[in-house]
């Protein structure tokens, strides 16, 4: 837990006129707290001026006793959070709690407003000040960002030294899971995917009972979780050489405006001039009908998280020093093949760093 983080909620906390803020949202809760589960059902943390309050039940007890020490652990009976939360509001003179609306259904929130009768008031807040936190990892943070890439990297390479034609996507699939948890990771971050051949053109294939080929272009998107942060890499390979010269055109294609993202990208764009780097470079190689998702997103907590490199976010704001995002341009040919390739970098004042180091040579041979 960051006590900087928790005094910044709490002077955004004042400026809202709150006297507390609930927050249900499984990733911030880890965040403030250290508290790594995330179920949304294991709990509530609640903020005030002085106290901090970690509401579960007992089936969590323990682990959020040891992994969020400097929270006060409450277990409310028989799992009543909304009596306990007014017990808690009427003690400390709390009159308007904030929360987060995304994520608090709307049974909850009656059940809140009903139990707070006289007691307290609910101002909901779809965009969690959290969140904006969130945007800048603090160094430890890059920290395990690196780790959880370092492990997605030596898997990959481990994955290359090993995959021969005829094994199925499954198999593949299966052994990056495997590889992963051998070198310390919590798992994959998301589900791995691998798609072969004509599968290529489904950006979010799947893995299946397809055998591998040599000559076909192999998209493998994968990433490690350590400690609760998330690593997203893809990278397209062939066994053997391509089976059509146009395979490795496109595949140079994806991987020039990669770089070229790379190179230009900075803090202070915003992220539709960030997606523009890539998406441009497609579009000189007459591709960009092909790319039909966004440039990238930022990694942290969650696999997917803000900010968003897209053209359809104009308006978000600059992007900061310190946020960890994704670059993953991709060309999906229906009925033919895709390929798409993606590292995680950190952005800094004048560029980025590229924290995943995994090569970029198309050809395996075998």
């Amino acid at each position: 837990m960051s006590q900087e983080s928790i005094q910044k909620l709490r002077l955004w906390i004042g400026e809202q006129g709150l006297d507390a803020f609930l927050v249900s949202q499984p990733q911030n809760r880890t965040y403030l707290s250290g508290w790594a589960e995330d179920s949304p059902e294991a709990g509530t943390l609640l903020v005030g001026p002085e106290h901090l309050f970690l509401l579960t039940n007992a089936l969590y007890e323990e682990v959020a006793k040891r992994e969020a020490p400097d929270w006060e652990v409450v277990v409310p009976p028989a799992r009543e959070y909304p009596q306990t939360l007014a017990s808690l509001a009427k003690e400390h003179a709390w009159k308007t709690l904030g929360f987060e609306s995304s994520v608090v259904s709307y049974a909850a929130y009656e059940q809140y407003q009903q139990a707070g009768t006289g007691v307290f008031t609910l101002k909901p807040f779809a965009n969690s000040y959290i969140e904006k936190l969130r945007l800048t990892k603090l160094p430890e943070e890059i920290a395990l960002l690196r780790r959880a890439i370092a492990i997605t990297d030596e898997t990959f390479a481990s994955i290359c030294a090993w995959i021969m034609p005829g094994m199925t996507e499954k198999e593949v699939a299966w052994e990056i899971s495997r590889k992963m948890a051998e070198l310390g990771a919590d798992g994959p971050a998301f589900s791995t995917i691998v798609a072969s051949g004509p599968r290529g053109s489904m950006p979010h294939g799947e893995p299946s009972d397809r055998r591998i080929q040599r000559g076909e272009l192999i998209t493998i998107d994968m990433g490690a979780r350590y400690r609760g942060y998330c690593a997203d890499m893809t990278r397209t390979i062939c066994l053997g050489e391509p089976a059509e010269p146009r395979m490795r055109e496109v595949y140079d294609a994806v991987l020039h405006a990669m770089k070229t993202c790379e190179q230009n990208l900075h803090a202070g764009m915003t992220g539709s001039e960030a997606d523009a780097l890539a998406r441009d470079a497609l579009a000189q190689a007459n591709l960009a009908n092909y790319y039909i998702h966004s440039t990238g997103h930022g990694v942290g907590l969650q696999i997917h998280e803000n900010p968003v490199l897209s053209p359809h976010m104009p308006e978000d704001g600059p992007l900061p020093v310190g946020c960890v995002v994704t670059v993953e341009p991709g060309v999906y040919i229906p009925g033919w093949t895709g390929t798409r390739m993606e590292d995680c970098v950190l952005v800094k004042e004048h560029g980025v760093e590229v924290l995943t180091q995994s090569p970029t040579e198309l050809v395996i041979l075998r």
